[in-house]
């Protein structure tokens, strides 16, 4: 029968070499995502508050905390690009406002900034930041 067939193989090394190969394969990944994050600073941003002034406008509050260094850390203060968005009772985008910010002493910077809407907002808050000194 095996000069015919050839060899049956072992019911569970398919199984084994199929799982050590999604291991690797695993492991690879998450190599690759460690080694493109770890040389990135960190930037995150609170919300810290929105005051509707009109149908037309609302003043939002946040910080931006820079941490870590990166290639244009060096060369003055970090910065970066926050979108600032408005929202209406449906969550429904009203207005929408790119601002730039600086980090202050200690990385860290609070900005207000106002969004024209096109119909009254009932919140706004920070959509997101990227840093732009890189």
């Amino acid at each position: 029968m095996q000069d015919r067939y050839g060899r049956r193989s072992t019911p569970g090394r398919q199984s084994l070499l199929l799982a050590a190969g999604a291991l690797a394969l695993a492991a690879a990944l998450a190599f690759v995502g460690w080694v493109s994050l770890s040389g990135r600073p960190a930037l995150n941003w609170d919300d810290i508050g929105y005051k509707v002034h009109s149908d037309s406008r609302v003043e939002v509050t946040f910080d931006v905390n820079f941490t870590g260094g990166g290639p244009g850390s060096g060369a003055g203060q970090p910065k970066a690009v926050c979108t600032i968005q408005a929202l209406n009772t449906l969550r429904t985008e009203v207005g929408l406002r790119d601002v730039p910010v600086q980090a202050g002493p200690g990385g860290r910077v609070r900005a207000t900034v106002t969004v024209q809407t096109s119909e009254r907002a009932t919140t706004g808050l920070v959509k997101s930041c990227t840093r732009t000194d890189e």
